[in-house]
This record gives structure tokens, C-alpha cells and sequence, in this order.
């Protein structure tokens, strides 16, 4: 068969056979992209949605450093911006948040390109909540650095995300492929050592303006000793700047844990707490090694004190996939039942823990996939409507849903 021919056969396959080759060959030939240089700032090659972003704003270049296991730091989340500002292991605090890659990155966000971020994945790009740049332009703490439109900026970074362990009392199939605690050893002393490094100027070297440690996104706040440590050591009377974001799957949030880190209770901002299922059987399969009726105690406890207003803010979230997007509209009441601020959804991003083909089987939102009529059917349901729902990197298939009514 000549080239012709072939190409011909190709636009001749049925839909669902086009959307897995089109998948192989971007898989295949993704692998032989050649790297960036030393120095250099890759720009994402993923993702062929492109918002228009004239005259919005990203805080986190300006305020975030998130620090993973290997030292590496980031200023967002790195699915959604994947350029690295550089290692702690090897550079210090400033050296890399005003090094070449962040300036380059704020020069981004000032010329309205955010060429950095992945347009396809970040959930506020894609939910619309960007904010004006005249609007931050007030902020007190970089709102001088944004008026005067500078690339290097005079504070530190004031929202630390530690994400440098990923130990975890549950193996979720769409995260990892065994449990990981490091209770001890080399892991554990890097986790222990890199936190450390990270907080030092700001716990122990004067830092007196207001920041947030956020733990984790990578795994437990209590499954992990380094954070647990953390959590039950910090005196947060002696550090009224800070505020602490808990992030967790809600199986050791018991009342004993709580009560362990009560010098940090006044500081806690914020708790999100990870369901992705709204019943038990889905639950099972979607967050492995959980315990649904201890997550339910443990929640409904938590609702209580944020009805107190012992607990500032709390929010429960739902990673959708095709083991449990049916239960989205269900997932709304239960979190609303529970006590929390808000339902929050976000589309599941493949994480390497299946093979490709695998993963994409689990993505009813996929073009050709055969459960992506009624993953946008159920997107249909006006529930979603509420305020209470934050539909994130999911609210441009909403979108979608509605236009084709």
C-alpha cells in the first residue's frame, strides 16, 4: 500500500481506533523530544488549548515555591507548569526565586502569554478564575513589583507547598502502585533534611511577614514522619505569621492526631480533604487501603468544628475518572452533608502509575471514548450550577455539555 493510500485508510478507521493511534504516535514521539540546554526554559509542549489571557493575573509565580522529593522547586504545581526554578539541594532560596527560568515565567504573566503553564490542565485557567492584573496590582505584599511590571522581586516566596514526601497510607491506582511510608533511612532523611532548608529563613531566621505552609499534595500530612513531626513540633504562638494549609485524605485525620498538633490549631487555614467517590463500593476501588466509614466520622467530626468555627475553611475533593464520574452530582451532597465549604473536581492527569493506554481508558472525557456521552450528560445536571461546586479543569467540558443540548 502506497503513503497515499495508507493516509486514506487512516481517516477511514472508526473514531475510537484514530483517538488510540493519535495517542501512541504523541506517546512515541514525545519520548525523542530533544531537552533544553543548560539554562534554558522549556516551554510546554502539551496541550493545544490556549486561553486568552490578556490582562489576567497567576499569583503563584509571585508567592509559591512547591518542593518535591528530589529537591526540585516549582512555583505552581508542576503538571501545570512544569518549569523549574531550580534545586535547594544546590541553591539558595533567592538564587531561585529570582533566578532566569522565574523571570522568565513573570515576564509570562505580563504579556498575557502564560507560555510556561499548560492551559489544558491548570483548573483556574480552564474555570475562568484568573483575576485582573489591576487587581493585583493592589496586593500588599508584590502588588509594587506588579505595578512596576518587575521580573525580580523583593519577598521571598509566601505560599510553601511541601510536597518532598510522598508517604501515604493508601496506594490509589491512579497515583501509585504500592504504599509508601518512609519511616526511616535515606528518604526519610532527605524528606526530613530538604523541609528543613526550605523553612529555616522562616522559622528560625526572622522572617516576620505572614506566609503558608501548605502539606501535602504528594502523599499524608500524618502517614509521613517528617510531617508529622513537623505538625506536632511547631508552636504556632511563636509563629503568628504563619498559616497552615492541611491537605489529606481524611483516614488519619482522627480526634488523636488533631489533638497532637493543638499548638497549630489557630494557624490552620485551610483542610481539603480527598473523597474522589461518593460511596463505599467506589470508594474502594478508587482510593485503595482507605476506610469510608472512618473518612465519614472523621469528616462529620470536622463539619462540626467548622460549624464551631474552630476550623476556618474546609473543602472536600473529587478526582474524576471512569470508576466514578457518575457519582459527581451525588458527591455534591454528600460533601454538602459533611459540612464543607466546597465540592472541588478535577479531571484525573496521568501520573505514570498505569500504562498510557491504561490511563486513557479511564478518561471518559476523551474524544471516541465510549463512556463520554454519559460523562457529559451527567455534566449536564444542574447541580453544578451552585456556588458550592467548583467544576476546576473540568468546567470547559460543562461548557461543552450545555453548548450541545
Amino acid at each position: 500500500m502506497n503513503p497515499t493510500s495508507q493516509r486514506s485508510e487512516l481517516r477511514n478507521l472508526p473514531t475510537r481506533a484514530t483517538w488510540w493511534l493519535r495517542r501512541y504516535w504523541e506517546r512515541f514521539s514525545n519520548r525523542f523530544r530533544k531537552a533544553p540546554g543548560p539554562g534554558a526554559v522549556d516551554e510546554p509542549s502539551g496541550g493545544a488549548r490556549k486561553a486568552d489571557l490578556k490582562g489576567r493575573f497567576c499569583r503563584n509565580p509571585f508567592r509559591q515555591l512547591d518542593l518535591e522529593p528530589n529537591g526540585a522547586a516549582f512555583a505552581c504545581c508542576s503538571s501545570w507548569l512544569p518549569t523549574t526554578m531550580g534545586n535547594i539541594k544546590s541553591q539558595s532560596l533567592d538564587e531561585m526565586w529570582n533566578g532566569h527560568a522565574m523571570q522568565k515565567v513573570r515576564e509570562s504573566i505580563y504579556d498575557g502569554s502564560f507560555r510556561y503553564c499548560r492551559h489544558d490542565r491548570c483548573p483556574v485557567i480552564m474555570d475562568g478564575r484568573l483575576p485582573s492584573i489591576e487587581e493585583a496590582e493592589q496586593h500588599p505584599v508584590y502588588g509594587e513589583a506588579v505595578r512596576e511590571r518587575r521580573t525580580k522581586i523583593d519577598n521571598p516566596p509566601i505560599f510553601l507547598n511541601l510536597v518532598s514526601d510522598r508517604s501515604c497510607n493508601l496506594f490509589c491506582p491512579s497515583c501509585r502502585t504500592e504504599r509508601i511510608i518512609h519511616k526511616e533511612g535515606p528518604q526519610y532523611e532527605q524528606a526530613a533534611q530538604l523541609q528543613q532548608r526550605l523553612l529555616e529563613p522562616y522559622l528560625d531566621g526572622g522572617y516576620e511577614g505572614e506566609f503558608e505552609l501548605s502539606i501535602t499534595g504528594s502523599g499524608d500530612p500524618f502517614a509521613s514522619r517528617a510531617y508529622r513531626e513537623l505538625l506536632y513540633t511547631l508552636d504556632g504562638e511563636q509563629h503568628p505569621n504563619m498559616k497552615v494549609a492541611l491537605q489529606t485524605n481524611g483516614v488519619l485525620l482522627t480526634p488523636r492526631n488533631w489533638e497532637r498538633m493543638k499548638k497549630l490549631h489557630n494557624n490552620v487555614s485551610t483542610i481539603l480533604i480527598s473523597f474522589d467517590a461518593a460511596t463505599e463500593e467506589t470508594y474502594n476501588i478508587t482510593r485503595r487501603g482507605g476506610h469510608w466509614a472512618t473518612l465519614l466520622e472523621n469528616c462529620r467530626r470536622m463539619g462540626e468544628l467548622r460549624s464551631k468555627g474552630e476550623v476556618k475553611y474546609m473543602r472536600f475533593d473529587f478526582v474524576a475518572q471512569a470508576d466514578n464520574f457518575r457519582e459527581m452530582p451525588a458527591f455534591v451532597e454528600l460533601s454538602r452533608e459533611l459540612g464543607a465549604d466546597h465540592a472541588y473536581f478535577s479531571k484525573m492527569l496521568d501520573w505514570g502509575t498505569w500504562p498510557h493506554a491504561e490511563y486513557l481508558e479511564k478518561c471518559p472525557w476523551e474524544p471516541g471514548h465510549p463512556s463520554r456521552e454519559a460523562f457529559m450528560e451527567m455534566l449536564r445536571d444542574p447541580i453544578f450550577d451552585d456556588p458550592f461546586v467548583i467544576l476546576g479543569n473540568l468546567n470547559d467540558y460543562r461548557e461543552e455539555a450545555l453548548a450541545g443540548r
